[in-house]
């Protein structure tokens, strides 16, 4: 749109086009978090190859209020089993072993002889598991969590996978959420009255996931092994967030996308929330959003990435 205006101001030689060149600097940074075309990447031929799939699966709809004709949660499951990404990094997971249905860790486990990292947060009073897991058709040769220093709460688990030709170190993250309902969105006087709570769940919805990726930071820069860091992260690319790991990572869709790479299936439909960073030892090759996908509030994204040797 500036750059229409430019031109626009420029055939008028109005003072207005120094405005709009103005914003084009400034935000000139940003173009490649907001928007990425590349041509058709090659892989190495020598190189080992790894794929990576990371979706928010909203506990699979297990809550009636969740599911609807387009939503049943067996279709998801069913759909995350099938999918023969190597690497399966999923949020707000959910596992019940009682239920046929919702055995969700076997079921998806079995489909392709995968090992297993599962770390429950929270589970309730019948057993069922609440929080994020990784599944690998590579060999899980140590695991854990990273977890906040202050209050000991879980924000991300990680996995070293040995590949055959080099081990990986795969973080799965979930940062802190904004908590506020989209529902209302639209509902003016409604947000009116509550902008004052609204401003303090958008207040500590930045200051906890900054305090959480800064950990999470920490955590990446003493890892022995290249890293892939998957999620959703509650965040834009604009944010202290997504730029803090941006010094020490590259990011899959900017390296590999094409278009907006919008993730999130709701009525702000533009953000991109979700994403995958890699070590520069490793090279992006594709980068892919299921959009046709829509289980959840979030699309599954899967990149590919060449172990380079």
């Amino acid at each position: 749109m500036n750059l229409g205006l430019l031109f626009y101001f420029i055939t008028r030689f109005h003072a207005l086009l120094f405005l709009h060149l103005c914003l084009l600097v400034v935000g000139t940074p940003y173009i490649s978090s907001s928007f990425s075309y590349n041509p058709d990447l090659k892989s190495e031929v020598n190189s080992t190859h790894i794929s990576v799939l990371n979706y928010n699966v909203r506990v699979f709809n297990t809550y009636a209020y969740l599911q609807n004709k387009n939503t049943p949660g067996k279709s998801m499951v069913n759909w995350i089993a099938k999918n023969d990404a190597d690497i399966k990094c999923l949020q707000e997971f959910y596992n019940d072993n009682k239920s046929e249905v919702f055995n969700t860790t076997s079921r998806i486990a079995q489909a392709n002889n995968n090992a297993v990292v599962v770390k429950p947060a929270f589970v309730n009073r019948i057993g069922a598991q609440f929080g994020l897991a990784i599944f690998s058709r590579f060999p899980i040769i140590h695991s854990g969590e990273v977890l906040n220093e202050e209050s000991k709460h879980q924000h991300a688990i990680f996995a070293d996978v040995n590949t055959g030709e080099d081990t990986i170190r795969v973080y799965n993250t979930h940062l802190q959420s904004m908590s506020i309902d989209e529902n209302k969105i639209g509902e003016f006087e409604q947000a009116k009255e509550n902008y004052l709570n609204i401003a303090k769940k958008l207040r500590f919805g930045f200051v906890e996931r900054a305090k959480q990726v800064d950990n999470l930071v920490n955590h990446i820069l003493q890892s022995p092994y290249p890293v892939i860091v998957c999620g959703d992260f509650n965040d834009l690319p604009y944010s202290y967030t997504y730029l803090t790991l941006k010094q020490h990572l590259s990011n899959a869709f900017e390296e590999a996308g094409h278009g907006f790479g919008f993730s999130y299936n709701g009525k702000l439909f533009f953000l991109r929330i979700d994403n995958q960073f890699y070590s520069k030892q490793l090279r992006a090759t594709s980068f892919n959003i299921y959009r046709d996908i829509s289980y959840s509030d979030h699309f599954p994204i899967r990149a590919e990435y060449s172990l380079n040797p």
